[in-house]
């Protein structure tokens, strides 16, 4: 290890992907991390094509190489998802142990174990190999650990996702009925089923509304407004950036995501930090942080009928809304503010750093 600040190399998304996964990057790479490890980030993922996304594989990979056998970082920190992610990363993890490269596999995939169970046996076995082949593995919540383990024996530990906290915002700005969700457009993230709920939600509620932002497929979300005559309680944008969703943030009511699969939504923490209270469903990492009845509320996935009732009841009951609002906004401080979260990171390092250490040199 160096005898300055040790050099830790991202491997993950970069600058030209939206997510998740490249907000925490980003955030870690402007925090305090970067003032106790020279941090640099080689993207092996970007948004686009077909091609777009092999050309940023096999170049990123490439410089993945180069820079661990030229100029030998002290860790490498492989951030990764499920499917084509995991057999990128795998490639970068092989290299990493041929080259006795501390490893941390920081694992976000919200279909990571979907993907799995799904996955024929050769895949799960790669997939077993890059869990196993980690230093250590940074899982998002309990739960996800819990899962990681269960595939394969590994060595686990849980950090939340970052988010900065903002100044707590005037209650005067929210704009009355205003539901907000955040993520990409689609199934998964429950953009069908919050239209649907909105339809039923508008009889008791005249003044609902709900702003969708996100990429994804908005045609069929639009198509089903359309149909259920909600069109003109609908606003889609596409992804927005940060100080947009904090401008949002601070006008919504309520915010909701009601997936059928999750890591743990930066979106909701998001919202959470923003004083929101959250409509969300039990799915990946959200039950380890959001508690029914004291911080938000729990509806199952797929069910509009739920969604439209726990909403009614925020909207019917402001002062409750306020109350959930502020223990999420106290939960997500403690739990998950960019300060704490590096403190647990560099832990993460240096226990990786110092076993590898103390280990023999090997011949």
């Amino acid at each position: 290890m160096s005898a300055s600040r040790p050099s830790v190399l991202i491997v993950g998304p970069g600058a030209n992907s939206a997510g998740g996964v490249w907000s925490v990057i980003s955030t870690m790479m402007a925090s305090d991390l970067a003032n106790r490890y020279a941090l640099q980030n080689i993207a092996t993922h970007r948004d686009g094509s077909r091609w777009a996304k092999l050309g940023q594989a096999v170049v990123g990979i490439g410089q993945v190489a180069v820079r661990l056998a030229v100029k030998r970082p002290d860790l490498v920190w492989i951030h990764t998802s499920s499917n084509a992610s995991a057999r990128r990363k795998t490639v970068v993890m092989s290299l990493a142990r041929l080259l006795r490269v501390p490893r941390v596999l920081h694992v976000h995939g919200s279909e990571f174990e979907v993907a799995y169970r799904a996955a024929k046996p050769a895949e799960q076995a790669m997939v077993r190999l890059l869990l196993r082949s980690a230093d250590l593995i940074i899982a998002l919540t309990p739960t996800w650990e819990a899962r990681l383990q269960a595939m394969t024996p590994c060595v686990t530990t849980t950090v939340m996702n970052p988010v900065d906290i903002p100044d707590a915002a005037d209650a005067d700005g929210r704009v009355p009925g205003r539901i907000v969700s955040l993520g990409r457009v689609g199934e998964r993230k429950g953009s069908a089923v919050i239209v649907a709920a909105l339809a039923e939600l508008v009889e008791r509620h005249p003044e609902a509304h709900v702003i969708l932002a996100g990429d994804g497929d908005h045609a069929p979300v639009q198509a089903a407004a359309q149909a259920l005559g909600v069109a003109d309680r609908l606003e889609m944008r596409s992804w927005i950036s940060p100080a947009e969703v904090g401008e949002l943030l601070d006008s919504a009511a309520i915010f909701t995501l009601p997936s059928r699969e999750e890591g743990l939504p930066v979106a909701m923490l998001e919202a959470m930090a923003h004083g929101l209270p959250s409509v969300v469903t039990p799915v990946g990492g959200i039950p380890d942080f959001v508690h029914d009845g004291v911080n938000g509320i729990m509806v199952s996935p797929d069910d509009p009928a739920g969604l439209a009732a726990a909403l009614a009841t925020l909207l019917a009951d402001p002062d409750a809304a306020a109350r959930l609002g502020a223990a999420a906004r106290v939960e997500v401080t403690e739990r998950c503010a960019t300060p704490n979260v590096v403190n647990l990171i560099d832990a993460a390092f240096c226990s990786v750093l110092g076993r590898r250490a103390d280990r023999p040199a090997r011949t």
